[in-house]
């Protein structure tokens, strides 16, 4: 690796953060030079205790990850900065008040946000929430604490918003919460669940837009499935119609683009596709290691 070369990590998601601890445990494994890690924040939150932390079965300083110390132990410089494009041509991050951040090489570890479902986003703007990004959800739930007289809704028909739900009804045992799931899309099993918490079930028509729904509801969180970024989508990589998420190979390199790599749920492998979960991001974080350290190196991946 030669010293003009700059490795950025974008995005403080579960693959980078593993990255960083690898680096820290074992600094021989860091590729030389300079290394810079950014995100829209200092820390980030493990995503499988956030229903935990919604529950307030734990702190908040339990659930978040310290992405500025993992950088600093790591031998890593951190930027925190939200990221708002790419340039390919230029090899440039994009970032919000800060000058372009140059790369050689680029990791991409952004996460994901909710799925746009309304589109009149005044609708959502004032009484619902995405709960991705989970930051401002979280916020959104702190200031929902003394509203316990209010039924408040949960739309969603996958296991993530079963699992908000039954959270929610453990935070505001004596609150009515409500879930909004598409008719014949829960598990009978999940809907025992509800019941015995005492989640009541509202199924939406099949095919009605979830917009419907949101027009007779107070207030509520969004969970009714993700997609990466937008602002990937118009970067000029390839990335899928639906969910925006960008396509690799099995090593992790973007297709077409072998100095760019990534993983979480910003990212799906063209021969192996399988729906963002961080459990995939968590166990992507070792080849992504090995492949960004011998990409650095000029190895065989």
């Amino acid at each position: 690796m030669t010293s003009t070369t700059q490795l950025v990590l974008a995005g403080g998601g579960h693959s980078h953060a593993l990255l960083l601890h690898r680096w820290a445990m074992h600094p021989r494994h860091r590729p030389e030079g300079l290394i810079t890690l950014v995100n829209r924040s200092s820390t980030s939150l493990y995503s499988g205790m956030v229903p935990g932390l919604i529950a307030r079965l734990y702190s908040r300083d339990q659930v978040a990850i310290d992405l500025r110390r993992l950088a600093a132990d790591a031998g890593v410089a951190f930027v925190e900065a939200e990221i708002q494009g790419l340039d390919l041509t230029g090899q440039t991050l994009q970032l919000e008040g800060r000058l372009p951040l140059p790369f050689t090489q680029l990791s991409l570890d952004l996460g994901a946000i909710s799925r746009p479902i309304a589109p009149d986003q005044s609708l959502t703007a004032a009484c619902w929430v995405p709960i991705k990004p989970l930051e401002p959800a979280l916020t959104f739930l702190d200031s929902q604490d003394a509203n316990t007289s209010e039924t408040f809704h949960v739309l969603g028909s996958g296991l993530a918003g079963v699992e908000v739900a039954l959270a929610l009804k453990q935070r505001w045992p004596k609150r009515s919460i409500h879930l909004l799931a598409r008719q014949g899309r829960l598990d009978p099993n999940l809907v025992k669940a509800l019941q015995v918490a005492d989640v009541r079930i509202m199924h939406q028509p099949a095919g009605a837009p979830a917009a419907i729904a949101l027009e007779t509801s107070s207030a509520g969180l969004i969970c009714s499935g993700s997609r990466a970024p937008s602002w990937l989508a118009s970067s000029g990589l390839p990335c899928c119609t639906q969910s925006g998420r960008v396509r690799t190979n099995n090593q992790l390199q973007v297709i077409e683009h072998p100095t760019i790599f990534a993983s979480g749920d910003c990212a799906v492998i063209d021969t192996d596709p399988r729906p963002p979960s961080g459990v995939w991001a968590v166990r992507a974080a070792v080849p992504l290691a090995r492949n960004l350290e011998a990409a650095c190196h000029n190895k065989p991946l």
